[in-house]
Order: C-alpha cells, then sequence, then structure tokens
C-alpha cells in the first residue's frame, strides 16, 4: 500500500508542476486514474452483461427444479460452460480498483507531503504547534481532543489554519513561506477550507461552495446508485432483488458523503464531486456501449475464448461441489423418497442418476479440454 501511495504521490506532484493548481492537479490527477482503471471496469461490466444475458435461462432452470438445490447447481454450471461464462471473470477487476481506491484517497489528502514534499518531522513539528494552539484559543478545551481533531486530517487543516492564522507558524519560517506558494484553490474558493452552517463573515461565493461540495458529491453519487440500480433491475431483476441490504447501503452511502463533508476540509469533498462525476460518465458510457448488437458480437467472441480457457478456479469449485453434494445424497442410508418436486425417484436411485450426469460431463470436458476420460470404476470409489 505505501509503494502504490508513493507512486500515486509521484503522479500527482508532477502533475503540480505542469499546472501549479491543487484543484486542477486533483481533476487530472482522477481522469488519469479512471483511465488507469478502465480496462478492469470494462471487463467488469462485460462479465456483468453477459452474466445479464443468461440471467432468462438461468430464472427458466430455477423454476423447472424448484426442490432441488443439487440439480439447479448441475445445470447452472452446465450452461455456464455452454456459454463460456467466468463466474469470477470480475473478482480479479474489482480487486485492482479497491486496492488503487485508498491509496488514491490517501495522496489526495495529503498535498504536503506528496506535492510539497516536506519532511515528516517538519510536518509534526506543525501539527504540534496547531493542537497547541486550539487548546488555548479556547477551541479544545483537553489536549487530546485537539490532537484527535488534527490527526483526522492534518495536512489540509495545516494549510487552512496556515493562511488564516500565520502567527501559529511563525517559529517555523520555512515552513510558512512554503505553503504561501501553494495554490490550493479552485475558481477561487479554498480547498483547505472546511464548511460552516454559520460562516463568521456571512454567505460569501467561498462560503457557500464549501458548503455546496459535499452536497454536490452526495447527489451526484446518489445519482450514479440510481443509474447503476435502473440497469441492473432492467438487465437481471431476479438478481438485483436480492441485494436488499447492499442496496440500501448504496443509498446511505451519500448521505455519509455530506455528513462527512460538512465536517472535513473542501478538499475531500472536492476529490469525491470529481470522482463521482467521472465514475458516473465512465458507467453510462460503459451502458451505451456494451448494448445491442455490439454486445451479442463481444458475448460471442468472449465465449469463444472462455470455452478455449477452460472452466475457471471458481466454476470447478461449484462442479465440485455439486459432486459432494450428490454423493451425500445417495450415501444418506435412507430409501424414502427424494424429495424433488415429481420424478418420485428413491435415494438410490437418485444417486445412480446424479452420477450418470457427472460421468457424462466429465466426459463432455474431456473431449473438450484433451483431459483422460474418468472411469465407472473412478466414480464407484468415490461414492
Amino acid at each position: 500500500m505505501s509503494l502504490i501511495s508513493k507512486l500515486m504521490g509521484w503522479i500527482l506532484y508532477n502533475i503540480y508542476q505542469v499546472v501549479h493548481n491543487y484543484g486542477l492537479s486533483m481533476i487530472l490527477f482522477t481522469i488519469l486514474i479512471k483511465l488507469v482503471t478502465l480496462p478492469s471496469s470494462y471487463k467488469m461490466q462485460v462479465n456483468q452483461s453477459r452474466m445479464a444475458l443468461v440471467a432468462p435461462k438461468l430464472e427458466k432452470i430455477k423454476k423447472s427444479f424448484p426442490n432441488n438445490p443439487t440439480r439447479v447447481q448441475e445445470e447452472q454450471n452446465k450452461l455456464y460452460t455452454e456459454e463460456g461464462i467466468n463466474p469470477s471473470s470480475g473478482c480479479l477487476s474489482s480487486l485492482i480498483t479497491i486496492l488503487l481506491l485508498f491509496p488514491v484517497f490517501f495522496v489526495v489528502l495529503r498535498p504536503l507531503t506528496y506535492i510539497l514534499r516536506l519532511p515528516t518531522d517538519q510536518i509534526n513539528e506543525a501539527k504540534g504547534l496547531l493542537t497547541q494552539w486550539l487548546v488555548n484559543f479556547g477551541t479544545y478545551a483537553k489536549l487530546e481532543d485537539a490532537e484527535k481533531f488534527v490527526n483526522g486530517r492534518p495536512e489540509l487543516l495545516l494549510l487552512q489554519h496556515a493562511k488564516d492564522h500565520p502567527e501559529i507558524f511563525d517559529s517555523m519560517p520555512d515552513f510558512l513561506q512554503k505553503l504561501r506558494g501553494f495554490d490550493n484553490t479552485f475558481l477561487g474558493f479554498d480547498l483547505a477550507g472546511v464548511p460552516s452552517l454559520h460562516p463568521e463573515n456571512g454567505w460569501s461565493f467561498t462560503n457557500l461552495m464549501l458548503v455546496l461540495l459535499p452536497i454536490l458529491a452526495a447527489l451526484v453519487y446518489l445519482l450514479h446508485t440510481f443509474v447503476t440500480q435502473r440497469h441492473s433491475k432492467k438487465a437481471n431483476p431476479d438478481a438485483a432483488s436480492q441485494m436488499g441490504a447492499m442496496n440500501a447501503m448504496l443509498y446511505l452511502s451519500p448521505l455519509m458523503t455530506v455528513w462527512i463533508g460538512l465536517k472535513a476540509p473542501a478538499g475531500l469533498s472536492f476529490y469525491w464531486l470529481v470522482n463521482a462525476v467521472l465514475s458516473l460518465v465512465q458507467q453510462l458510457a460503459l451502458y451505451k456501449y456494451l448494448s445491442g448488437p455490439r454486445l451479442e458480437r463481444i458475448n460471442e467472441k468472449e465465449k469463444a475464448k472462455q470455452i478455449a480457457k477452460g472452466p475457471g478456479w471458481m466454476q470447478r469449485m461449484m462442479e465440485q461441489s455439486a459432486q459432494m453434494q450428490a454423493e451425500q445424497n445417495g450415501t444418506a442410508g435412507n430409501s424414502s423418497k427424494y424429495d424433488d418436486g415429481d420424478d418420485g425417484m428413491s435415494r438410490k436411485e437418485r444417486a445412480e442418476y446424479e452420477k450418470a450426469l457427472i460421468e457424462a460431463a466429465r466426459k463432455r470436458a474431456a473431449l473438450k479440454y484433451g483431459e483422460e476420460t474418468p472411469k465407472n470404476d473412478d466414480l464407484s470409489d468415490n461414492t
């Protein structure tokens, strides 16, 4: 994580050296990150779109065997194999995006370290002076409370107080000089400022923008969630209806954005807003691109590629799980009827039937992937 943060910091530093503005640097930096993660986002969206294409077939399988989950899983695995779909295909793409999320967020909150490249001991000394000033000024009664406040977002707070109350750092003239030369504004308002619902100097343009930033970020995130959920319900209504708790969290996140943004320096909300706008634009572009005849062509291409590659690890695990379940059903030692709705098979008959299915599936896999076909004795030994 530290190595990735240093790389992200180096990129942000070089962007600032060209544009000499923190707000513009964050916009260009976020665009660059989106471009870097675009291939993984595209791959993940392709996988989701292909899964949506076979959703009606999956639903038909579930309706055909309502009381037989083992058979449903067998037919589902067979469908995935025939369609060349790897359910775990988007996992790596999601992991890459998540791994980059936190380092980028960490770098944006530390402009003194990554853009001005101030030494850690100098930043710590400035933090100590700010903490003591907050106590002496009466903002906090206890030193511990002031330290907790400063340590939450130290570098953006140091930027704000160095410009509003430079006397705090009179003993650090070099520190003040470097911060005065740092342009951390965008469109005229200070990104180090903290929003206030009761500004001391009235509702100026800057104070209004400081409050509006987290609200705008939350609204764009909410719109992104709405668009995503609408598309998911249209493509796969059954899967979308099973994500109740996740959907609730997606709609609660914008409220958290407002709550945190009104307590943090504006640079944080500004980054959230830029990221939200770019994410929404990217998602809409992918939805537009992966639709109609183009999606059909991409699906056929990915299908041929995945079939040639063979089943993925998750699909193999699902097949093994189905086989183990079939073996357990066959060795339960109970000759009562197998309750799967209407076939009337005994457990022994069901076990023989499922064993035959597994053998047939293995033979198909052997023909397709050039593996050795298992013998009946091998299946008997497993049971």
